[in-house]
């Protein structure tokens, strides 16, 4: 998954350029999620754009976290994000996880 990092790590914000390559990887990996045979959850998703990323010599962090809420089995997630700009996993609830690791 790469280097692990504290929970504390932040990326600088992307620059104008960067962002432009980060939408366009968000959108490759939304559509190809989407007509693949097989199911692309989000670990699967995040560990894609991990390697477009690290490809463009982007910087990037991947975000493994855990949640439960009374009733319910535990539910797992991973997302990867760019300073605030979240590339893949994003989810309204996101600040309700527990992050649990923190990637390079």
């Amino acid at each position: 998954m790469g280097q692990a990092v504290s929970m504390e790590y932040v990326l600088p914000d992307p620059s104008e350029e960067q962002l432009r390559l980060l939408r366009a990887i968000k959108i490759s990996v939304t559509r190809c999620s989407r007509y693949a045979p097989w199911s692309m959850e989000c670990y699967t998703q995040a560990l894609t754009a991990r390697k477009m990323l690290r490809r463009r010599k982007l910087p990037l962090l991947l975000s493994v976290g855990f949640k439960k809420e009374e009733g319910q089995s535990l539910q797992g997630h991973a997302w990867t994000w760019c300073g605030q700009y979240i590339v893949t996993g994003y989810r309204t609830d996101l600040k309700e996880f527990t992050v649990n690791g923190c990637f390079l």
